[in-house]
């Protein structure tokens, strides 16, 4: 699963293989859509990149974490 680690001014760079997915250029605008519990998705701006279903059941992995990370 891709990561990125956020800098002291609150920025992240998305990886070359999201971006891709997400069909995003340089100066292209994300929106982070809340999931629940906490978490959220990143979805291109509408009007950019591929569609983005409104209900994240049908596209989003689920993913189970520990609250106890060793």
């Amino acid at each position: 699963m891709p990561s990125a680690m956020v800098t002291f001014n609150g920025r992240i760079t998305l990886p070359p293989d999201v971006r891709k997915q997400l069909g995003l250029k340089t100066g292209d605008n994300v929106e982070f859509v809340e999931i629940g519990n906490g978490r959220f998705a990143i979805a291109p701006r509408a009007g950019i990149g591929p569609e983005v279903p409104s209900d994240s059941s049908d596209w989003l992995p689920k993913f189970e974490f520990s609250s106890n990370p060793q």
